[in-house]
């Protein structure tokens, strides 16, 4: 079961948040993978309606280098568009 954290049924999208320590390579693969397998799970649950998904990582306490942040952004971007709070 997928629960994200809110839906904003008038724009069709729903949002999930990860915590997700993205300081090591081998974390940020994880977090990619584990995102991108979320989104299409949820994405095959929720109604046809509600398509479009967004992926804020909080990364509060962490100083991860643009180049990490801009990788997840691009892994992720055919699937759902990215923000970070810092």
């Amino acid at each position: 079961m997928v629960t994200p954290e809110f839906v904003r049924e008038e724009h069709g999208e729903f949002v999930l948040v990860a915590n997700h320590n993205v300081m090591a390579a081998d974390n940020v693969a994880r977090s990619i993978d584990y995102n991108r397998a979320r989104i299409l799970y949820a994405r095959k649950h929720l109604p046809a309606s509600i398509s479009r998904c967004r992926v804020i990582y909080d990364v509060r306490g962490q100083s991860p280098a643009e180049a990490v942040l801009e990788l997840v952004k691009s892994s992720l971007a055919n699937v759902c568009t990215v923000e970070f709070k810092r």
